[in-house]
């Protein structure tokens, strides 16, 4: 047993100061392959800087949805399941940063329809979060501050009285407004008894 594993921890080894040897030896734009003391193939060869650096061509095959596959531009892309995209917003003039109802629930201990938010894409404060409720036509509004965490805007929670909502399914939407810029969540359905 001890012989077998000197063999694979020696390959190891090798393996190793190959990739070392290949990490070191690239680095410039040449696309000329550096000589190096072992110029055989072996599995564990690292793989080479063409490949790495191949620049996309003009006529990238589209993926199944009909978008050109992105090329390697360090842009991050949208994150997975969120249903957004890379793809600018419709209206340049809108607000850069996305309003998002993070709670909309009923609290039986104050009788109240509470709602909370957050914008993210800003950390800038100086704008005014108003919270919307909305029912066959009935529309409540409550404004909360704005405070800033490390890479968005938290809308303090609201509070609709039992009073200006009745029993049923509103639909509760944030809105941040700076100025003239502004941008409104999609809307959060919140169940009042």
């Amino acid at each position: 047993m001890l012989l077998a594993s000197r063999p694979i921890a020696a390959f190891a080894v090798v393996g190793a100061l190959s990739l070392l040897v290949a990490g070191c030896s690239g680095g410039g734009d040449d696309a000329t392959p550096t000589p190096s003391a072992s110029t055989s193939r072996t599995a564990s060869a690292a793989p080479t800087d063409d490949v790495a650096t191949a620049e996309p061509s003009a006529s990238a095959p589209a993926s199944d949805d009909g978008a050109a596959e992105p090329d390697d531009d360090d842009t991050p892309g949208p994150f997975p399941g969120s249903g957004a995209t890379n793809e600018p917003d419709s209206d340049p003039s809108d607000f850069p940063a996305t309003a998002v109802v993070t709670y909309a629930g009923w609290d039986t201990g104050s009788k109240t329809l509470q709602a909370g938010g957050l914008v993210s894409g800003t950390t800038d404060t100086s704008g005014t979060c108003t919270f919307t409720a909305e029912q066959g036509g009935v529309s409540r509004t409550a404004t909360s501050s704005a405070e800033a965490s490390a890479s968005s805007v938290n809308c303090a929670q609201v509070a609709f009285p039992a009073s200006q909502v009745r029993s049923g399914t509103w639909d509760v939407t944030l809105t941040y407004a700076v100025g003239s810029a502004s941008t409104t969540s999609d809307p959060l359905p919140a169940e009042v008894p």
